[in-house]
């Protein structure tokens, strides 16, 4: 088993993959707090042997779960901050090699990036270098739900953080006017933020067969409405706009849904004009400014669509999320990783508007401080029987977190 990269030794790169192994062969799905706190023993004996101090705390959200901290030599002035999660989507199944691969429960996501990181402490000390002195490393245990225990971590540490640094995985990336099919690799800079939002709309209903002129369909006018805000959508870096749930047809059937659900399949109250329709959905953007712009124009769309149809409809956002915008102050030092990457001769690219909400998402202000996401190794499968980890892949990350870090002592903190 080959690392595939110059200057990482080999038996480094094995002990790597087999602590990748023992991680990933320990059951941990959000659902699962014994085994969530099996793994994160497991990653804090190997942390502290590597000279971090660690300390797995319960902490009480939905329910009590373990959340693991790693700290460097002097975190009391600030701290560069790192975080990863334990949980998976599935229980785990017994990790397997097929060829370069890992195909394994959490490979990438991301038990993957949790070894990477203890690869490149392991780096470190075989150079003669130490990693950051006021380095935090906290693991959490429920990113894979939205946990709030996730999002209250990244609130609280990221207040006096100076860098986040996240090792979720990157992606394989092409570039598909020059060079299709490659095998280079991302990191992402941009991740669209988003808000979630609520039509309902009423008309007047009426017999479809006697009074049909007399009626004014609820359901026509939201659908209008939808047809005319996902228009809106842009694909290169614009907003998105996207209709989840789409309810309509007669008051009592769309007010009492839990009871009358059973009229679907059947000829009854086809006959009536529907005066009751709710839309719910969520909008996405890249930038801050696009936010209030992007709620204003679909409110606008609204009373131009009631005026129309002459329905009565109503528009409501909730659960703003920031975007993390790719022209932040993390350009320098997305750079800076994509160059060090050069120099060990493998091409990283930087991904300016990942759509998935993540970590940085949820720091207070994703616009105070340099972010490094998708730090972790590539693969494939996420969230399936099939996920597995590159195994070149991870021999990469674990460079590029090495010389990150050692890069980032000798800047004196200025990364």
């Amino acid at each position: 088993m080959e690392p595939a990269v110059a200057n990482l030794p080999e038996p480094l790169f094995e002990r790597a993959v087999e602590l990748l192994r023992e991680l990933t062969a320990i059951s941990s799905d959000s659902g699962d707090p014994a085994g969530l706190r099996r793994v994160a023993e497991r990653l804090a004996s190997a942390l502290r042997e590597r000279g971090l101090a660690v300390e797995i705390r319960d902490e009480d959200g939905a329910s009590t779960l373990p959340v693991l901290y790693a700290r460097g030599a002097d975190t009391s002035r600030g701290h560069l901050l790192l975080i990863g999660h334990l949980d998976t989507v599935l229980p785990a199944m017994k990790p397997h090699l097929n060829g370069d691969r890992l195909v394994a429960t959490g490979a990438i996501d991301m038990k993957g990036g949790l070894a990477a990181f203890v690869g490149a402490l392991d780096l470190l000390h075989h150079r003669g270098q130490q990693p950051p002195a006021d380095l935090l490393l906290v693991v959490v245990p429920d990113e894979e739900v939205g946990g709030e225990l996730s999002r209250a971590a990244v609130r609280l540490w990221g207040e006096t953080a100076r860098a986040l640094w996240v090792l979720e995985p990157g992606e394989p990336a092409s570039n598909a006017e020059t060079d299709a099919g490659t095998d280079a690799e991302t990191i992402v800079a941009g991740r669209r933020g988003m808000f979630q939002w609520r039509l309902e709309a009423r008309g007047q209903a009426a017999h479809s067969g006697l009074h049909y002129w007399e009626g004014r369909s609820a359901l026509v006018a939201a659908a209008s409405w939808v047809a005319k805000a996902e228009a809106l959508s842009h694909q290169k870096g614009g907003p998105t706009v996207n209709a989840g749930r789409f309810v309509a047809g007669d008051a009592t059937f769309v007010d009492g849904l839990a009871t009358a659900h059973d009229l679907l399949g059947t000829d009854r109250q086809l006959n009536v004009v529907p005066d009751r329709a709710i839309v719910e959905g969520e909008a996405r953007f890249l930038r801050a400014s696009e936010c209030g712009e992007l709620a204003r124009r679909l409110e606008d769309l609204a009373r131009e669509v009631a005026l129309a149809t002459g329905a009565e409809i109503t528009f409501a956002t909730s659960g703003t999320i920031p975007p993390v915008d790719p022209s932040g102050p993390h350009c320098g030092t997305c750079n800076r990783a994509v160059a060090l990457a050069a120099d060990e001769g493998w091409r990283l690219e930087v991904e300016d508007q990942r759509g998935g909400i993540s970590f940085p998402n949820f720091l207070p202000d994703p616009d105070r401080i340099p972010i490094l996401d998708g730090l972790g190794p590539i693969g494939g499968g996420m969230h399936t029987r099939e996920e597995y980890v590159e195994l070149r892949s991870l021999g990469r990350r674990i460079v590029l977190l090495a010389d990150l870090m050692a890069e980032d002592v000798s800047a004196g903190r200025s990364l």
